[in-house]
């Protein structure tokens, strides 16, 4: 019985704690160059990146940390409650959105590319030879665990610039808290399961 109680623990605190985002790709591509971003394995030339979109099938907060750049552009990340990360801004800079829909997650990089600007909207339009592609899932960089590891591609489809490291940022969801009548239904259940147990025991 105390197995099976502490596997129940163990699930429904996990359900808890698995916010609901994922990586929805729409295509696969191939670097074409090293990504060679400070703290990050050298990923090799030809190596895969599945370009796509980050959604969410829960409500919750989005943290988006700056992991650092190799580019000959200028590039930046922008979210819709007006928050901002810049190559200006200190390697583990976080902001964070509120996500009160579900589906795509908003948020866009942007390159300016003199007099132009350029951009790569999550879930939305990208600019030619711009795209958002997956770095990593559950990965560690510079000490810190992220979610999934996102970075911008300010030229794809250039043959001599498809890296993905022009803009590297960390993502990571929160769920709220679960409301009180959760923790009741928890607490019953619980019961309910060590009430079963003393019920075979006898």
């Amino acid at each position: 019985m105390n197995r099976t109680l502490i596997a129940s623990i163990l699930m429904v605190a996990s359900g808890f704690a698995n916010a609901g985002l994922s990586f929805v790709p729409s295509a696969t591509e191939n670097r074409t160059e090293v990504f060679d971003v400070a703290g990050f394995p050298a990923f090799a030339v030809g190596s895969a990146v599945p370009v796509g979109q980050l959604v969410t099938s829960e409500l919750g907060t989005a943290t988006f940390t700056y992991l650092g750049q190799e580019s000959g552009y200028i590039n930046s990340l922008h979210l819709p409650n007006g928050s901002n990360l810049f190559e200006s801004n200190a390697i583990g800079t976080s902001i964070s959105l509120l996500v009160t829909a579900l589906g795509v997650v908003p948020f866009s990089f942007r390159e300016i590319v003199s007099p132009a600007l350029a951009s790569a909207a999550n879930g939305g339009p990208w600019s030619p030879n711009t795209s958002i592609g997956l770095i990593g899932q559950n990965m560690n960089v510079l000490g810190n665990n992220y979610s999934f590891v996102l970075g911008y591609n300010d030229s794809a489809g250039l043959a001599n610039l498809g890296d993905w490291d022009d803009f590297a940022v960390g993502v990571n969801f929160a769920s709220p808290a679960p409301e009180p009548g959760t923790y009741g239904m928890l607490v019953a259940g619980l019961g309910l399961l060590g009430w079963v147990g003393r019920r075979r025991k006898q």
